[in-house]
């Protein structure tokens, strides 16, 4: 017996270039789980994929299925699955450990040498029914929403850079106010910072980075040179942009003994005066890849508990998959929080 279900690709390398296709998915076997979305939302690798920039065109080979953030419900299961069961509410870890290398002995699964990607295993999520491995899977506790599942991977990389800065009592520049930025801006307030300014060229971004908390927004180019003296430099820079130059401005706002990290992915690579920011200035360089395996969960399910409310606004609209070209289009215009696929409806705007 098999399931037809609507799935988005990327049909052909270059801009753009998605389709929607209909599949057919087998019974689910072995440690197979055959999951309902009910919401699926594009990510930022989402946006190089349909962008197509060198990183994406590099990483990845066309045609393949798209998405890997999502919540659903699980409708059935393979003979092998014993620690899920149908009507569990479900998210996606997307970072699949091998549980037995060298890094994963160090307790550090996330970079696992044998590191497997949801989004590089053919899987896909904007979609109907869709059919994973039981690995992939998170359960979500019945006390949180299923329509905030969809976003606990991507809050959970801006958990962990927050976390892992140490923000307490401390002056934060947030480079970007996208999805991830405007995350961490609700998590640096929620574990103290003393304050917060955020950066984005889009107008709109800047409005919801105030909504969810920031203290002061405002065009890059615009808030560099703030810091005018030393006590009122930034004592940690979080970048969620990619963008060298606005890092590079950053720096010089950035406290000597500072932390610069990195929730971003860059297209290319950077150049940065070594000698005189991370030697002379000991400013502190680092970066987030994914969430820590299985503390960074817990932490986001504490906040989604404490400020789901507030978190859930960062979805600011929604679509059908038959919407997927004018839901991506939005996405890449800057003008929108994060945008969501909810299969069973038709387009919907918050």
């Amino acid at each position: 017996m098999s399931i037809e279900s609507r799935f988005v690709f990327k049909e052909k390398p270059g801009h753009g270039g998605l389709g929607l296709q209909c599949v057919a998915l087998r019974a689910p076997e072995g440690s197979d789980v055959l999951i309902k979305i009910h919401s699926a939302s594009i990510c930022g690798t989402d946006l190089h994929i349909y962008k197509w920039n060198a990183w994406a065109a590099c990483a990845y080979q066309p045609p393949f299925r798209i998405g890997h953030e999502f919540g659903g419900a699980v409708v059935d299961v393979g003979p092998g699955v014993h620690a899920i069961k149908p009507g569990d509410h479900v998210t996606a870890e997307t970072h699949i450990a091998c549980g037995h290398c060298h890094q994963c002995r160090l307790n550090r699964r996330h970079t696992c040498e044998n590191l497997q990607l949801f989004s590089r295993l053919g899987f896909g999520c904007f979609s109907d029914p869709t059919l994973v491995p039981e690995a992939v899977l998170r359960v979500v506790p019945p006390d949180i929403p299923l329509e905030l599942a969809t976003i606990m991977e991507p809050l959970g990389v801006s958990v962990r850079a927050v976390a892992e800065a140490r923000v307490g009592g401390a002056r934060i520049l947030i480079l970007g106010s996208g999805p991830i930025g405007l995350f961490a801006i609700l998590a640096a307030r929620a574990y103290g910072a003393a304050h917060i300014v955020a950066t984005d060229l889009s107008q709109y971004r800047l409005g919801l980075a105030q909504r969810m908390g920031a203290d002061q927004v405002g065009n890059s180019s615009l808030l560099m040179g703030l810091a005018r003296s030393s006590r009122d430099k930034f004592d940690i820079v979080i970048d969620t942009t990619g963008n060298e130059e606005a890092v590079v401005e950053a720096l010089e706002d950035l406290r000597s003994g500072g932390h610069l990290i990195f929730a971003s992915l860059p297209s290319h690579p950077f150049h940065l005066d070594v000698a005189r920011h991370i030697v002379l200035r000991e400013i502190c360089v680092s970066g987030v890849y994914g969430r820590r395996l299985d503390e960074t969960w817990i932490e986001v399910e504490r906040l989604l508990r404490n400020r789901g409310a507030e978190i859930s606004a960062v979805v600011t609209h929604r679509f059908g998959l038959a919407d997927f070209a004018a839901a991506f289009d939005l996405a890449a215009s800057g003008q929108s929080g994060k945008v969501v696929f909810e299969p069973a409806v038709k387009r919907l705007v918050d």
